[in-house]
């Protein structure tokens, strides 16, 4: 029965010290150029200063610059500055750290991308706020384009000195809109059945491991479902870790929900369903399906993310065996110092709640955690005191302003790598 103090060895041979991990969340603190900055080394150290060793997730790194999920994300591709990659790594001392690789499809706001791209077009724009426009249809040479970019991003990591990445295939992403079949309405060898609609994700983690060496970490971020009708399934995500086992992934990141439906905020009356006795669904939102996908995983690590507040919580869903990792987001964006007391034997921290509208309130809530991880990246600590409604307003005005404003330069940049391909 494990404990959160508790040591564990990934597949990969990394050994994490204790159970509770960083997990990702947008920071949005590159320079105009999608590139790291002073910031984020300050933002690591600060996380690595109260994660008592724990490993630490980045947030998104994209692996296209023309299609971003915000605007100042940093891009890991060919014009990547890998010795600024790596004071990250420096600043995070004794932490392992594990980059999340992203692609966002039509999860790119139109001040970033006018016409975002997905695996098809029938499903439309996503319907929020109408921050997103209609998507293109992937060619099938653009999609093994951007696996190949999933495997160039990992190696450009593994340079920088990181232990390891993490695929992104949830929240509405593009790997997790392949796997969708309400978004993905191909019928060619990226879509209908599920093997198929798994294959991008499945050549994404084949690309990471081939471009990388031998104890490098390579895991997996799924959705359990996507809470909509037609769309991705528990009974889908089952599958699928079986088949991420078959590949020899290191660890499989358990969460859900879309821009449209956004379970990992806890606003889906379906979390209800298959809560367990012992931990409520408000408080881990995906438990149920954790328990289910314990078979299908066997000795691959589960990490569970999402609602996770207390330390008996925590104990409770190591003590069952149906997970053995423990993700935190939002928590330690408000308290960094968490972990370290967790491990210590102390207990969770109560977060805000919002009154704002459920679509703007998500926007206004995700806002407002990213201003708290500003906060520290600019060396100071964060402010509970901040008003929802300034965080809202930010997230528009700021994608607005910098989106739009960085069209041009990325542009040039992605076409001086296309000569560049060209040429050689």
């Amino acid at each position: 029965m494990a404990s959160l103090d508790d040591p564990i060895t990934l597949p990969s041979g990394l050994r994490l010290p204790h159970r509770v991990v960083k997990s990702a969340m947008t920071e949005n603190l590159a320079d105009a150029d999608n590139q790291p900055t002073g910031a984020h080394e300050r933002l690591y150290r600060r996380w690595a200063d109260g994660a008592a060793g724990g490993l630490l997730v980045t947030g998104n790194l994209m692996v296209d610059r023309r299609y971003l999920e915000r605007s100042r994300n940093i891009v890991a591709d060919a014009h990547l500055d890998i010795d600024r990659l790596r004071r990250i790594r420096t600043a995070a001392g004794a932490s392992p750290l594990v980059a999340q690789l992203n692609h966002p499809g039509r999860q790119t706001n139109r001040f970033v991308a006018a016409r975002p791209a997905a695996p098809s077009a029938e499903a439309g724009a996503v319907p929020m706020l109408g921050l997103f426009g209609r998507p293109r249809e992937l060619g099938a040479s653009e999609i093994e384009g951007i696996i190949a970019g999933f495997g160039a991003s990992a190696r450009r990591c593994e340079q920088a000195g990181f232990e390891g990445v993490q695929v992104h295939a949830a929240h509405g992403y593009l790997l997790a809109q392949f796997l969708s079949p309400h978004v993905n309405r191909r019928t060619d060898r990226w879509g209908g059945a599920l093997e198929n609609r798994a294959r991008a994700l499945l050549e994404a983690v084949r690309a990471a491991r081939a471009a990388t060496g031998a104890g490098f970490t390579v895991g997996v971020k799924l959705n359990s479902s996507d809470f909509r009708h037609g769309g991705f399934t528990e009974d889908d995500a089952e599958r699928v870790v079986a088949l991420l086992v078959e590949e020899g992934v290191d660890f499989i990141e358990i969460s859900g929900g879309t821009y449209e439906n956004p379970a990992l905020f806890g606003e889906v009356e379906e979390l209800a369903a298959g809560r367990g006795e012992t931990v409520s669904h408000k408080e881990a939102y995906f438990a149920g399906f954790a328990r289910r996908a314990r078979q299908a995983a066997g000795s691959v690590p589960l990490m569970l993310t999402g609602g996770i507040r207390t330390r008996a919580a925590m104990e409770s869903l190591l003590a069952d065996g149906g997970v053995d990792l423990i993700g935190l987001g939002r928590p330690v964006a408000l308290d960094p110092d968490l972990t370290a007391r967790l491990v210590a034997g102390g207990d969770g921290v109560a977060l805000p709640r919002y009154a704002l509208p459920t679509v703007a309130g998500v926007a206004g809530e995700s806002e407002w955690y990213e201003a708290q991880i500003a906060r520290m990246g600019h060396g100071r600590e964060p402010d509970a005191r901040m008003r929802a409604v300034t965080a809202a307003s930010r997230f528009v005005a700021g994608e607005a302003l910098r989106g739009l404003a960085g069209r041009r330069r990325r542009a040039r940049l992605v076409a001086r790598a296309e000569v560049a391909v060209t040429t050689d």
